[in-house]
């Protein structure tokens, strides 16, 4: 029986969990307000209060590499390689949009859409486990004319711009409220996967799309 901690910080809140076997038993989760670099090691020291797991013994640690805030997803990854670079355990890499798109039970095409500002986003489109757009940095309104009719739509974008999504694609299909917001617990599937297909690395690096903020105004001012 395989565990794995489980770290999500690239999106609103900050979430840790422990899987065993792909299926979340322990999560705990911070939308507070505060910082994730303030509540994440609080909320990964709390899953092992009770003394029924030990941190020294999880098999791996998986981070959500993204893509969502670019400080979010350096804190997460960070941390997850400093917890396996401790323990001498692999790393596993889940994006965001797969995690997101994989807690919905469809048939149909599902795009997991996270919202980037001034009609920006972050999607990627799975059907039946394969990945038919990887993830991408999108403009809204491209993206959808490059969708099936029958999409179903998950993700903090999807709440956003849903008016618009129903003009463009009135067959569309929406996720359940509860699962628009990413948690760790999300990754337990498939990082459970990855980790039984040896698909882990030493060290997990961000899925980032598009250039940083001080990247970008470093070529503005060379």
């Amino acid at each position: 029986m395989s565990s794995i901690l489980l770290i999500s910080t690239s999106g609103r809140a900050a979430s840790a969990a422990i899987a065993k076997d792909g299926i979340t038993i322990k999560q705990a989760l911070s939308d507070s307000g505060l910082t994730h670099s303030e509540t994440i090691m609080p909320l990964i020291d709390s899953l092992f209060y009770d003394g029924d797991i030990a941190l020294a013994g999880i098999d791996a640690v998986c981070a959500d590499v993204g893509p969502g805030s670019f400080t979010g997803v350096r804190i997460g990854v960070c941390i997850a390689n400093a917890i396996a670079y401790a323990l001498n355990k692999p790393v596993i890499e889940v994006s965001s949009l797969e995690a997101l798109a994989r807690a919905i039970e469809t048939s149909r095409p599902v795009c997991a859409l996270i919202d980037a500002r001034n009609g920006n986003g972050y999607a990627a489109l799975y059907h039946n486990g394969n990945e038919l757009i990887p993830p991408s940095p999108v403009i809204v309104d491209e993206l959808l004319g490059k969708l099936p009719e029958n999409t179903v739509f998950t993700g903090d974008g999807a709440k956003i711009h849903r008016e618009s999504i129903l003009s463009r694609m009135p067959g569309a299909g929406f996720a359940d409220e509860a699962v628009y917001m990413l948690t760790a617990g999300m990754l337990a599937a498939p990082a459970n996967e990855k980790l039984d297909s040896n698909l882990t690395v030493k060290e997990a690096r961000p899925l980032y799309l598009r250039p940083t903020q001080a990247e970008r105004m470093y070529k503005e001012h060379k």
